[in-house]
């Protein structure tokens, strides 16, 4: 490794010590190392969100064609959320996700779905580490949040205003497994002039019954 990479031996050295103190290497008795189970996990892990975005993506393009808006899937990673999956719409101006682009959780619709179903020591800490504006819009009051979050989770979708793109508007519904647990935010998203207060409710049908047919073909995904 001294070779290949041409680093020092020392530096090398604790770089793969602080990989195998996290489990991605293990050093066998003639002190070779391989692979850690880490990594096995980490592959698991990539191959059951593969897997979540195959089961998704028909899904979602059915979701564009009934409401023609943009529509998106994301997952929490880490402290952030990150969109997985989406189909843009196919009117001249349009929302648009980067897929693998990470965003802060608790500005909107398809972030705060998500930050709304983590328990509540994950909430607590994500606030305390301080709430940020991106735009004017967004919640940055810890209260309001926390009460914002609340009325998410009874109500069992999200609706936001400008809260990460100015003028735009965003809906979002929890996405669960068989065993009932969130393991993402199904969200469309578009200019805020077309999320009128009549339309509002058919998309958040037309999301609830698309999260509904991703849980039916999910089976034990996320467990």
């Amino acid at each position: 490794m001294v070779q290949a990479l041409g680093e020092p031996k020392g530096r090398v050295y604790r770089v793969l010590a602080t990989l195998e103190r996290r489990g991605f290497v293990v050093r066998g008795e003639s002190n070779a190392y391989r692979l850690g189970l880490t990594v096995l996990e980490l592959g698991g892990a990539a191959y059951k969100q593969i897997e979540f975005r195959k089961v998704a993506y028909p899904i979602l393009k059915e979701l564009v064609r009934e409401t023609q808006e943009s529509a998106f899937l994301t997952v929490v990673s880490g402290d952030e959320s990150v969109c997985i999956e989406a189909v843009e719409s196919p009117q001249s101006l349009k929302m648009t996700l980067e897929i693998g682009g990470r965003h802060p959780l608790y500005a909107g619709a398809s972030n705060k779905v998500l930050l709304a179903y983590l328990p509540s020591e994950s909430i607590d800490r994500i606030i305390a580490a301080g709430l940020r504006p991106v735009t004017s819009k967004t919640i940055v009051d810890p209260d309001e949040l926390k009460a914002n979050l609340a009325e998410i989770r009874r109500q069992g979708w999200c609706c936001s205003f400008g809260e990460v793109t100015q003028s735009a508007a965003a809906i979002a519904v929890p996405v669960m497994n068989a065993q009932g647990r969130v393991v993402g935010g199904l969200s469309i998203a578009g200019l805020q002039d077309r999320f009128t207060a009549d339309r509002i409710a058919g998309y958040v049908e037309c999301l609830r019954a698309a999260a509904e047919r991703i849980k039916s073909q999910l089976k034990t995904w996320g467990d």
